[in-house]
C-alpha cells in the first residue's frame, strides 16, 4: 500500500513535533535524577492517570487486541477484562501507598523502595531487581520497535526494517534529551491520538457501514466462536485475564504513581485512568469487529497478519489526512510505552548500579548522573533494536512476556511490601528470583532443561490448561515469598511502616 502526500506530511510533521519537545525539555531535565526519572515528582492527576494507562498498554492494545479481535471476535474481551480489573485496585489502592512512600524514602526506582523497606546491607535486593528491570525493559522496548516497523511498513510502503530503525530513532531522541519531563509532554499528545484511533476509527467504520447490523452479521457467520465468550477453554481464558498480574509489577507505570505532584488527587486520578482504560479497551475490540465486517479474514491481510487490522481498516474509511492521524496514532501507541521503558531501564542502571553500588561512598554530582543516563538510554536502545531484528514472536507475546514477567517479579513483592507487615527482604529476594524463573521455563524453556521437566505442559497440567507464564511466575513468586518469610526475620520497623501507609 503506497502512502498519500498528505499521509506523509501527517506523520513528518508530528515526528518533529516529538524531537521539538524533547529540545525543549532537555533543560528541565539536567537538573537531577529525580528530575530526569520522575519529572521532579510534579505531575498533574490528568497527565498521571492517562500516561500510566497508555505508557501500560502499548502496540500490544492497538496492534495486538485489535488483531485478536479481528481474528476470533468476543474473546479478545478476556484480553481486556484482566488489566482493567487489577489496574483499578492499583490506581484506587496501591498507588497512594506508592506515592507516600516514595517521597518519604526518596525512592526514585523499584530497586530504591526494596532496599529502603528491607535494609539490605549486602544490596542484593538492588542488584537483582535491577538486573530484572534491564532484562525485561530490553526485551519490552523490542516489542515496540518491531511494532514500529510493523506500522511503517502497511501504511507508508517502506520495509520493515526501515520502519524498525525510523522508530528507534525518533524515540531514541526526544527521550535522550528530554527525559521524563519531555515522556510526560509528549504522553499528553500521544493520549488524544490513540483517543483518535481506538474511539473515532470504529465509530466511522460503524457509520459507513449503516449501523452495527453488519458487524453482527460478519460475526455470526463465522460461528460461536465470535459471539461467545465462552467459546476458549477455562485454562486461555485465565491465561488471558492473567494479563492483569502484570500491572502490579511494571516499573514503567508504577513511576507515574510516584511522580504525581499532590497525593490528595489520587482517587481522582484513579477515576480519570478507570474510565480510559475502559473506553480504550473497548475501542480495541470493536476496531477488530468491525474490521470483519471489511475483510473476510486474516488472510486478506498483508503477510496474513491479524495485527495489520487496524492500519488496514483506517485505510478503507479515512481519507489521506485522517489516515496519517491514524498512523501517529500507532506510532503514539507505541512511544508512550517505549520512551518510559527506557528510562526506567536506564534508571536501573544509573541510579541502582553506578549511583547506589559502584558510586557508593563517592560524591557524584547530578549533572554527571544525568549525562550516564543519557548514554544508559542509548545503551538500551541499542540492546532492543538488536533484539528487534533477531526476534521471530508476534508483538502481542513479546509485549505479553515482558509485562507478565515484571508483573511476577515485583508484583508480588511489592503489594506484600505495602501491606503484609510480615514480609522480609529474604522472602522478596526469593519471590522475585523464582518468579523470574518460572517465567522464562514456561515461556522459552532451554532445551537442556527437558531432561528435568516440561516446565508448559507441567504448568497446564496444574493450573488446568493455563500455559501464560505470567500466571504460574505471579502464583510461585507470591508462595515462596510468603513461605520465606514466615521462617525469616522480620524488619523491626515494619509495623510502622506499614501503618503509617494506610
Amino acid at each position: 500500500m503506497s502512502a498519500h502526500p498528505m499521509t506523509i506530511t501527517v506523520l513528518v510533521v508530528y515526528l518533529l513535533l516529538l524531537v521539538f519537545i524533547g529540545l525543549m525539555s532537555a533543560r528541565k531535565s539536567s537538573h537531577g535524577l529525580t528530575s530526569y526519572f520522575l519529572a521532579g515528582r510534579k505531575l498533574n492527576k490528568f497527565v498521571v492517570a492517562l500516561s500510566a494507562v497508555s505508557s501500560g498498554r502499548s502496540s500490544w492494545l492497538i496492534l495486538g487486541v485489535t488483531g485478536t479481535a479481528f481474528a476470533t471476535g468476543l474473546n479478545a474481551v478476556w484480553a481486556i477484562a484482566g488489566y482493567i480489573t487489577v489496574e483499578v485496585f492499583m490506581f484506587f489502592y496501591a498507588a497512594r501507598r506508592f506515592r507516600i512512600y516514595s517521597e518519604k524514602t526518596g525512592s526514585i526506582t523499584v530497586p530504591d523502595i526494596l532496599e529502603s523497606r528491607y535494609r539490605d546491607r549486602f544490596r542484593l535486593l538492588r542488584i537483582v531487581s535491577a538486573g530484572i528491570i534491564v532484562f525485561f525493559m530490553v526485551a519490552y522496548v523490542g516489542s515496540q520497535i518491531v511494532g514500529g516497523g510493523t506500522a511503517f511498513s502497511s501504511t507508508l510502503g517502506i520495509s520493515s526494517s526501515a520502519g524498525m530503525w525510523l522508530t528507534a530513532i525518533i524515540i531514541l531522541t526526544y527521550t535522550l534529551l528530554g527525559g521524563f519531563h519531555a515522556v510526560s509532554k509528549t504522553d499528553v499528545l500521544q493520549v488524544s491520538l490513540m483517543f483518535f484511533s481506538l474511539v473515532i476509527l470504529p465509530i466511522v467504520a460503524i457509520f459507513q457501514l449503516g449501523g452495527v447490523g453488519p458487524i453482527l452479521d460478519a460475526m455470526h457467520a463465522q460461528g460461536d466462536g465470535f459471539t461467545s465468550l465462552m467459546t476458549f477453554g477455562f485454562g486461555a481464558i485465565v491465561g488471558l485475564l492473567g494479563i492483569g498480574f502484570g500491572s502490579p509489577g511494571n516499573p514503567h507505570i508504577l513511576v507515574r504513581y510516584m511522580s504525581l505532584n499532590n497525593v490528595k488527587e489520587m482517587k481522582q486520578a484513579a477515576l480519570i485512568g478507570t474510565i480510559w482504560n475502559v473506553v480504550v479497551g473497548w475501542g480495541a475490540v470493536w476496531v477488530g469487529l468491525a474490521g470483519r465486517a471489511f475483510f473476510e479474514g486474516p488472510e486478506a491481510m498483508p503477510n496474513g497478519n491479524h495485527e495489520a487490522i487496524f492500519t488496514q481498516l483506517a485505510d478503507a474509511v479515512f481519507n489521506p489526512f485522517f489516515m496519517g492521524i491514524a498512523v501517529i496514532a500507532i506510532l503514539a501507541a507505541i512511544m508512550s510505552s517505549a520512551d518510559s521503558q527506557l528510562l526506567v531501564g536506564a534508571s536501573a542502571i544509573v541510579r541502582d548500579i553506578i549511583d547506589k553500588l559502584f558510586g557508593k561512598g563517592k560524591e557524584m554530582s547530578q549533572e554527571k548522573l544525568v549525562t550516564y543516563s543519557r548514554f544508559a538510554v542509548l545503551g538500551i536502545m541499542a540492546l532492543s533494536v538488536w533484539l528487534a531484528f533477531s526476534a521471530e514472536e508476534f508483538v502481542f507475546w513479546m509485549v505479553l512476556f515482558a509485562f507478565g514477567g515484571l508483573g511476577a517479579c515485583f508484583g508480588p513483592a511489592l503489594l506484600l511490601t505495602f501491606y503484609w507487615k510480615r514480609t522480609t527482604g529474604a522472602g522478596v529476594l526469593t519471590g522475585m528470583i523464582l518468579g523470574l524463573l518460572t517465567v522464562v521455563l514456561v515461556a522459552q524453556q532451554p532445551e537442556w532443561t527437558y531432561a528435568i521437566a516440561d516446565f508448559e505442559q507441567l504448568s497446564a497440567d496444574l493450573l488446568f490448561g493455563v500455559t501464560y507464564e505470567a500466571v504460574p511466575g505471579f502464583i510461585v513468586a507470591t508462595l515462596s515469598t510468603v513461605i520465606v518469610s514466615l521462617f525469616t526475620k522480620k524488619p523491626e520497623d515494619a509495623e510502622q511502616v506499614v501503618d503509617e501507609l494506610k
